[in-house]
């Protein structure tokens, strides 16, 4: 990664879109050949594309980021646009942006998109901005024709992003994890404010090694940083909050002042490998921080043994939230010494009706090659497996609740060595039925 001491807007270039052959290939519910999952959960619509890596949504519309793993993958990465059918869930191929990207996490800002940049070498194929790194802006109002019109260089580029709601603004998460002396901190890019040239302003975390060369970000927790910069920013905007899981530790911050963020409490545990991502429940009073165990690099390790604190989610009370409490863990209730890679990776919250007709808490995580799981945390001291799904195959990046049915993004054929050919039809958007949830 880069460090900028400065920021450079590059100018306005039009970008091409690929129809045709770039799309997502035919959607089918068909179920792969060797597949393991609970009674409870059933494959509604698969459609396929390779090195599927984040999801957002927005309406009826669905963007799919597509990560250039490698050189040879970079004809297959950037932004896949998918129309959800109102009735029934299922997706559309609409079109495929060939902006390729490490690893191309995306969201909408309004009917624009951003896509994170966290390589120059894999930054290629569109302008304003190719071969650098950062976050680029997509023209999206004609979903079948997205345009690359922006282009903002951020510090240390952009490894995930998030947006803030309606303000327009973007939350970037990046770090400098190979130089401890790199500057840390959170830049916020106001993509509302001039899509085509946004700008960007950068807040330093209050920590030892602090540079004095930006402003930095209010601390109220008594505790000084040690995140070398967020992973990914998780939000609970009815309570004005935000949660950046910043690699060594969980910051909650207070996001009133969106422009302005303030470090309201620090969590750490000594049992977390790295802070990867943090969501909070829909009364906003239990926290969920996932470790990425070893980061992945830690190939099947994660899995070695069953209900083990690696590459696990943990819960905390945060009814106080400057005073949160840990309630416990979850981790796959099964081993599986063949996964390559084998750890909770992106995830989200919701809620369904339970047996009595109560709301109960739930979240879907992906588990890269260990599947799809949805966990039952509505007693945060004691979550328990709901269901799973694991197809021989997939390598499934991010799993969101959207509107009745589950979605999750496969990286495959990604594999801990580079790729496999065989497993390609396994990557893109796996669509499920979950018993109880949607119609």
């Amino acid at each position: 990664m880069s460090m900028w001491n400065r920021y450079r807007i590059i100018a306005v270039i039009g970008a091409t879109v690929l129809v045709g052959a770039g799309l997502a290939g035919a959607a089918s519910a068909e179920e792969p050949n060797t597949v393991t999952h609970t009674d409870n959960i059933a494959l509604h619509d698969h459609d396929t594309f390779k090195y599927g890596s984040d999801m957002a949504f927005n309406g009826n519309l669905v963007a799919a980021g597509a990560g250039a793993w490698e050189a040879g993958a970079r004809k297959d990465s950037g932004v896949h646009i998918l129309k959800r059918d109102k009735k029934d869930g299922s997706l559309e191929p609409l079109s495929f942006l060939n902006c390729s990207a490490w690893h191309a996490d995306v969201d909408w800002v309004g009917s624009y998109l951003v896509q994170s940049h966290d390589s120059e070498a894999d930054n290629v194929g569109c302008a304003p901005g190719e071969g650098e790194e950062g976050i680029r802006v997509i023209d999206a109002k004609n979903p079948r024709q997205p345009n690359s019109v922006g282009f903002a260089e951020t510090i240390h580029g952009s490894h995930n992003l998030t947006t803030i709601g309606d303000t327009g603004l973007v939350y970037n998460a990046s770090y400098a994890l190979g130089d401890p002396s790199a500057v840390d901190g959170v830049s916020i890019i106001d993509v509302g404010a001039n899509p085509e040239n946004p700008p960007v302003k950068f807040l330093e975390f209050p920590d030892v090694d602090a540079s004095g060369d930006h402003a930095q970000m209010t601390n109220n927790s008594g505790t000084t940083p040690t995140s070398p910069g967020c992973h990914d920013i998780g939000l609970d905007l009815a309570h004005d909050r935000a949660f950046c899981a910043g690699i060594t530790e969980t910051m909650i911050w207070d996001i009133s002042d969106p422009r302005n963020p303030a470090i309201e409490t620090i969590i750490r545990n000594p049992d977390v490998s790295i802070h990867h991502g943090a969501q909070v429940n829909k009364s906003g009073d239990v926290l969920l921080v996932q470790d990425e165990w070893l980061g992945a690099a830690g190939a099947n390790t994660g899995c070695l043994a069953p209900n083990q604190p690696s590459g696990t989610i943990w819960f905390y009370d945060i009814s106080d939230p400057k005073n949160p409490q840990p309630k416990s863990y979850w981790s796959a209730p099964s081993p599986d010494p063949t996964a390559d890679f084998c750890t909770t990776h992106f995830f989200g919250t919701f809620q369904m009706p339970g047996e009595d007709g109560k709301p109960r808490d739930m979240v879907v995580t992906s588990y890269y090659q260990h599947g799809v799981y949805v966990v039952d945390f509505s007693d945060p001291a004691a979550p328990k497996t709901h269901a799973f799904y694991e197809p021989d195959g997939a390598n499934f990046w991010a799993a969101y609740p959207y509107r009745g049915k589950l979605y999750a993004n496969s990286f495959a054929p990604a594999n801990l060595t580079g790729s496999a050919p065989e497993t390609a039809d396994k990557g893109g958007i796996w669509t499920f039925k979950l018993d109880g949830y949607g119609r």
